[in-house]
């Protein structure tokens, strides 16, 4: 798992990791989108890829806004299940199965989580807090969507 540095990132230099992670996210998503056969999985990916378009774009218009404004979400995600913790992460090829691409999935959505979280906390204060609490809670409400999807179908017996 990336670690980051702790520290708050100037307002440009945030912006410029998030986006790069937002992109880096999509691309992922599209690529399981691409490869992925089961309807549910499938549906999943593309949405959360939607998602960091949607997210990429915000950061993308923050980047000449002083305040960026997050529509409220009515997030309902339960905890999350932590299962980056016993999941390993590999890169997807094209005989990758359903499961290594939910695990892809997973495992980036964790590593975006786990940014927002960081910056949020080490922004404290600052104008960029809000914006990465939120984005942070809506990466939350993915990555729990995500790993209970992965749990219906990888861990029906748990």
């Amino acid at each position: 798992m990336e670690e980051f540095e702790s520290v708050c990132f100037t307002r440009e230099a945030g912006l410029e990791k998030a986006i790069e992670m937002e992109d880096g996210n999509f691309e992922r998503l599209k690529q399981a989108f691409r490869i992925a056969k089961n309807p549910r999985v499938k549906t999943l990916a593309k949405e959360a890829a939607l998602a960091a378009l949607s997210h990429k774009y915000t950061l993308e218009k923050a980047v000449f806004e002083e305040e960026v404004t997050l529509h409220e979400n009515d997030l309902n995600h339960g905890p999350e299940l932590e299962l980056t913790v016993m999941l390993e992460d590999r890169p997807l090829t094209e005989d990758a199965t359903e499961q290594d691409i939910m695990i892809s999935a997973v495992s980036a959505k964790k590593r975006i989580v786990d940014f927002y979280r960081k910056m949020a906390s080490q922004c404290a204060g600052a104008p960029m807090e809000e914006m990465f609490t939120t984005l942070a809670e809506e990466e939350s409400d993915h990555l729990a969507q995500l790993e209970t999807l992965y749990e219906e179908l990888y861990m029906p017996d748990m």
